[in-house]
Parts: C-alpha cells; structure tokens; sequence
C-alpha cells in the first residue's frame, strides 16, 4: 500500500503530461479549423469536430483519473508540487488559446451561416421574379381594358 502511495505522485505527473499533450492536440485541431477550413467542405469540418470531441472525452477520463489520485494523497513532495504547477499553467495556457481560437471559428461559422442565408433569401427572390414574368407570358395577370367612352 506504501508503494502505491509513493507512485501516485508520478502517476499524477504522467496523466497531467498526458493532459497536456491532448490539449495541444485539441488546439491543433482548433488552429486548422480556424486557419485552414473550407467553410464549404464539411467533410473535413466534421473530421476535425470530430477530433476535438475524442480530445475532449480523453480529457473527461484523464480527468477522473486525476481526481481519485488527488483524494488518496495527503502530500506531494516539494519538486513533484513544482512540476504539478508547471504542468498546470502549461494546461490552462493552452486551454485558454483554444478558447480563443475555437471564438474566431464559431465568428466565422456564423458570418458564413449568414451570408448563406443571405445568398438563399437574394434566389428565393429572383425566383418569384422569373415566376411573375413567366406568368405574364402565359397570359396570367393580363391586364384588362375598359371601353369607358359609352
């Protein structure tokens, strides 16, 4: 039982270095949706989307992981807090990036999803012009004359 006690602290270290490592991968995905995303090729959204969400659920356990090893140790050596600090920052540096990064994307999401609405509502439009005009040439809405002179 000792021993477990002692390699909980490294264990600790390794999920948070893991932790890391998945929030640079989240950040990545991030970063190409940003930068590098067709907004008119959804496969690739959806791969990376899709990526991000796996990073995400590998964070959830990470994270679990992370709590039951903090509540079974009552202290941590001095150079193990230290790293356990650095690794911390690091995470929420990161996390903090992709925050911002994941606002500029959904900024552009949403330009796009507006001006597409706008593009529909402009066809939606000169449809029901050329439906008038095509009306007009079969005779419909013809416009009648009266002999007012009698």
């Amino acid at each position: 039982m000792n021993r477990d006690n002692n390699m909980q602290p490294y264990e600790l270290l390794e999920l948070l270095e893991e932790k890391l490592d998945i929030f640079k991968s989240f950040l990545s995905a991030t970063t190409l949706l940003r930068d590098d995303s067709d907004l008119q090729e959804m496969k690739k959204i959806e791969l990376l989307v899709t990526k991000r969400e796996n990073c995400i659920n590998v964070i959830d356990w990470i994270d679990g992981r992370i709590n039951r090893i903090k509540n079974s140790i009552s202290t941590l050596p001095g150079d193990v807090m230290e790293k356990i600090r650095l690794l911390t920052k690091a995470i929420d540096d990161t996390a903090t990036e992709a925050t911002h990064l994941n606002k500029e994307f959904e900024t552009m999401l949403i330009r796009h999803r507006d001006d597409t609405k706008k593009q529909m509502s402009k066809v939606s439009q000169n449809r029901n012009g050329v439906k008038g005009y095509a009306a007009m040439a079969r005779g419909g809405n013809q416009p009648v004359f009266l002999n007012v002179t009698s």
